[in-house]
C-alpha cells in the first residue's frame, strides 16, 4: 500500500509519497469504509486527507473569476478564450488534457426583436443595462431561446400561467383559445421547451416567456445589485430544445456528429420546436399584462406585478420577429484522465459543463472550477508517485446549455467503451453556493452519506450536516436538464449530480457574474472548493475501492415501492413485483459477499467477478426498445417526463402511458421491466 504525507509551499498542499507494500495501520476513528478492506480503508482515507489539503479557494476565485469574466456561449470567441485558459492549467499540472470537437447543428440568435403593437405600440428591450465592473458585454447574447425556429408573427396576447397542460385546460373552462394567438408564460413548473411544445399542441404562433417576480424576482427579496433576486430588466435565457425527445445534435440521434455520421432532415427532428419562442423580463411583461382584458386569472395564477393580471385574448397584442440563423456550430469538450494501474479500462467519469449563456459565474463556471480543482488535487497525488485502481476521467462538457450538447455526443461516439467500462459518472451542475444537494440512482445513497459526513463543511461542520439542514439528508432522483442525461439513460451508467446552491433571481442572465457569486451566492469561493472535495472523494472512493461500493439492494427496495404506486393506478403488476422482489434477494446476497470477502483474507477474483456483476446492474435496467414514443431513453426506472422536461418520472414506459389512459402500453412495458429486472437478478448472482 501507498502511504501519503503532505507539506504546505505557499498556502498550497504539495503531496509527498512514502511508499510501502505493507498496510498502514488505521488511525483512532477512521472507520472501514464501504467496499474497501480495514488495510486499504486505513491508506485510502490518507490519500483522501493529503487531496483535501489541496484543495484552495484561493485557487477557487482564480480560475472562476478569470473564466467567467466574458461571455462563454457556445461557439463564440469568450468561450474558446475559457477552453484555451483550461486546456492551459491542466497541462501546467502536468495531465494530459485534449480537446474533443463535435460539429452541432445548432441556432444563433442574428436580430431578436419583440414589441408591443396594441393596444399601445412600445418595443421591448431584449438585452440587460451594464453592472459596474462588467467586461465584454457588447459580446452577450441578447434574450433568446436556443433551436426556436425564426419566426415573424403577430397576433393577440393569452397569458397561460406556467404554460402547462392543466393551464391550457383552465383556460379552455374560462372558453380562452389560444388558436393562433401569442402566448405569454411565467417561467416554472416545466422546463421551458415544455411550454413550447404545450403551446405548438395547442395551436398557439408565437410564445414569449418571462420570469415573474413571484417567482425570483422583487417578492422574494431585494433586487440586484441590493440583494440576490432577479430585478426587472435581468432576462432568463435557455434552451428550448425538446431534450425530453433526446438530447445532443438534433440530426444525429443516438449516433455522434462526427464526420461520415448520416443526418436527418431538420424537419425529422423530433427535439426541434415549431413553434417561434422568445423571453423577455418582468420589466417589458408587465406592459404586455397590465393592458390585458378578458377574464381575471384562475386562483393561483396571480403573479408579482402590482396589477389584476387577466388571461385576454387583447386587447394586447405582440410581434415577434426572431432572425434566427441554423448552422453547423463547434461544440468543444475539453477532457483528461489518470490511468488506472490496476483497472484501466474500468472508468469513473466527473464532469462539469463548461459553457454558459452569459459569463456563467454560478452556472456553470463554478461546476467547471470545481472539477478543474479535482483535477489539480489528484495531479498533486500523481506526482507524488500515486496512481488510481481505476482511470478516473475529467470532462468539461461544452453545449450544455443548447441541449446537453458535447456530452451527449461524446457519449454516443464512446458508447461501446462506455457500456464495457464505466462505473459511474458524476456530474456538477452548480456549486456555488452553501446548501448542498444531490441527486442520483439509489445505488449511491449509502456512498453519498458516507462521503459528505467525512468532508468538512466551513458554516455547519461536515457536509452531510449542511445537507440535513435542508431535511432528510437522502438525495433526490435524476430526471433530466444537465450532462448526466445520456450516461444514466442511454447507457445505464451509475449517475450522481451533486452541488451546493444559494437563493437568488440571477439564473441565464447577465447578473450570474464572478461579483454575484462573491456577495451572494458563494462569499469567498469557498464552496466550489468544497464541492470539489466531495465529488473528489466520491470520485477515489469508487476508483480505489476492492469492490466497487453501489448498493443496489437500496435500488431494488425502491423499484419495488414504485411498483406498489404503479399497482395503484390499477395495472397488474405481479410478474414484475416477483422480478423485483427476486433482484432484492439477489443484490442482498451480492451485499452480503461482498462484506465476507472484505472482511476475510480476500480473493481477487473473487473481487473482480463481484466488481463485474455490480457494473451489469444498471446496464440491466436499460432496453434497446426505449421508452413508449421515445426511443432513444432506454431506461426504464427513471426519465425525464414529457410534460417536466427536467423532473424525473419513475417507471416512465409503466406512468406515461397511464397518464394518458393507455393500459395497454403501460402493460407491454411492464413486461420489458421485468425482463430487465430478471437480467439484473441474473447478474447479480456473479
Amino acid at each position: 500500500m501507498r502511504r501519503i504525507t503532505a507539506r504546505v509551499v505557499g498556502g498550497v498542499a504539495v503531496v509527498g509519497l512514502a511508499t510501502t507494500l505493507t498496510a498502514v495501520p488505521a488511525a483512532a476513528g477512521d472507520e472501514v469504509l464501504l467496499g474497501f478492506t480495514a488495510a486499504h480503508s486505513a491508506a485510502q482515507q490518507r490519500i483522501e486527507r493529503d487531496f483535501m489539503a489541496a484543495i484552495d479557494p484561493a485557487q477557487a476565485r482564480e480560475l472562476n473569476t478569470t473564466m467567467s469574466s466574458r461571455p462563454q456561449l457556445v461557439g463564440t470567441e469568450g468561450n474558446r478564450a475559457a477552453r484555451d485558459y483550461a486546456l492551459g492549467k491542466l497541462r501546467q499540472w502536468g495531465l494530459p488534457a485534449r480537446q474533443v470537437r463535435y460539429s452541432v447543428y445548432g441556432s444563433v440568435a442574428k436580430d431578436i426583436k419583440v414589441e408591443m403593437t396594441a393596444p399601445t405600440r412600445k418595443s421591448l428591450s431584449v438585452k440587460e443595462k451594464p453592472y459596474p465592473g462588467q467586461r465584454y458585454l457588447e459580446e452577450a447574447v441578447v434574450g433568446y431561446n436556443a433551436y426556436s425556429p425564426a419566426g415573424d408573427v403577430t397576433g393577440q396576447v393569452v397569458y397561460v400561467n406556467y404554460g402547462l397542460p392543466e393551464d391550457y385546460q383552465k383556460l379552455a373552462a374560462l372558453g380562452v383559445d389560444v388558436r393562433g394567438k401569442i402566448v405569454l408564460a411565467r417561467y416554472g413548473g416545466s422546463f421551458r421547451g415544455v411550454k413550447s411544445k404545450v403551446a405548438q399542441e395547442h395551436g398557439a404562433k408565437g410564445v414569449i416567456i418571462y420570469s415573474d417576480p413571484a417567482d425570483d424576482g422583487f417578492v422574494k427579496g431585494p433586487v440586484y445589485p441590493q440583494g440576490p433576486w432577479r430585478p426587472a430588466d435581468s432576462i432568463q435565457r435557455g434552451s428550448v430544445q425538446y431534450i425530453f425527445e433526446y438530447p445532443g445534435d438534433p440530426l444525429t440521434p443516438g449516433e455522434p456528429s462526427v464526420p461520415g455520421t448520416d443526418r436527418i432532415d431538420p424537419e425529422d427532428a423530433d427535439n426541434l420546436p415549431r413553434v417561434p419562442t422568445t423571453p423577455i423580463s418582468y420589466g417589458e411583461a408587465q406592459h404586455l399584462l397590465r393592458a390585458l382584458g378578458g377574464p381575471a386569472v384562475p386562483a393561483g395564477w396571480q403573479g408579482g406585478l402590482e396589477f389584476p393580471y387577466h388571461v385576454g385574448p387583447g386587447p394586447t397584442e405582440a410581434h415577434l420577429g426572431l432572425d434566427i440563423e441554423y448552422r453547423q456550430l463547434p461544440v468543444d469538450n475539453i477532457v483528461t484522465e489518470i490511468k488506472g494501474r490496476s483497472h484501466p479500462d474500468e472508468k469513473v467519469i466527473i464532469g462539469a459543463h463548461r459553457d454558459a449563456w452569459v459569463y456563467g459565474g454560478g452556472d456553470n463556471t463554478s461546476g467547471w472550477t470545481s472539477a478543474l480543482q479535482i483535477a489539480y488535487g489528484l495531479s498533486r497525488l500523481q506526482k507524488a508517485g500515486w496512481r488510481p485502481e481505476r482511470t478516473i476521467v475529467i470532462a468539461g462538457w461544452d453545449g450544455e446549455e443548447y441541449g446537453l450538447l458535447g456530452s451527449t455526443e461524446w457519449v454516443e461516439q464512446l458508447a461501446p467503451e462506455l457500456r464495457r467500462g464505466a462505473v459511474a459518472y458524476l456530474n456538477m451542475d452548480g456549486t456555488a453556493g452553501r446548501s448542498f444537494s444531490a441527486a442520483s440512482v439509489p445505488a449511491f445513497d449509502d456512498l453519498l452519506t458516507a462521503v459528505t459526513k467525512a468532508v468538512p463543511d466551513p458554516e455547519h461542520g461536515t457536509v452531510h450536516a449542511n445537507w440535513a439542514a435542508r431535511g432528510t439528508p437522502k438525495p433526490g432522483r435524476l430526471g433530466s436538464g444537465s450532462d448526466y442525461t445520456a450516461f444514466l439513460d442511454r447507457l445505464g451508467i451509475a449517475s450522481a449530480d451533486l452541488g451546493f446552491s444559494s437563493p437568488g433571481g440571477n439564473y441565464h442572465s447577465t447578473i450570474d457574474d464572478p461579483r454575484f457569486i462573491d456577495r451572494f451566492l458563494d462569499p469567498g469561493f469557498r464552496y466550489q472548493s468544497v464541492a470539489a472535495k466531495t465529488t473528489g472523494l466520491t470520485a477515489l472512493r469508487l476508483a480505489q475501492a476492492d469492490i466497487i461500493p453501489l448498493n443496489y439492494s437500496a435500488y431494488a427496495r425502491e423499484t419495488l415501492a414504485y411498483l406498489a404506486d404503479a399497482a395503484k393506478r390499477g395495472v397488474d403488476v405481479t410478474a414484475a413485483t416477483k422480478a423485483a422482489q427476486d433482484w432484492l434477494r439477489a443484490t442482498e446476497s451480492l451485499e452480503s459477499t461482498r462484506d465476507r470477502l472484505l472482511h476475510g483474507k480476500g480473493d481477487h477474483g473473487k473481487y473482480a467477478r463481484l466488481n463485474r456483476a455490480i457494473l451489469a446492474q444498471e446496464r440491466a435496467l436499460t432496453r434497446p426498445e426505449g421508452i413508449p414514443d421515445r426511443p432513444w431513453y432506454r431506461h426504464q426506472i427513471y426519465a425525464p417526463g414529457t410534460y417536466t422536461g427536467y423532473a424525473v418520472k419513475v417507471l416512465p414506459g409503466v406512468n406515461e402511458p397511464l397518464d394518458h389512459n393507455d393500459p395497454t402500453t403501460a402493460t407491454r412495458w411492464l413486461a420489458l421491466l421485468t425482463k430487465s429486472l430478471k437480467t439484473a437478478t441474473q447478474a447479480a448472482g456473479h
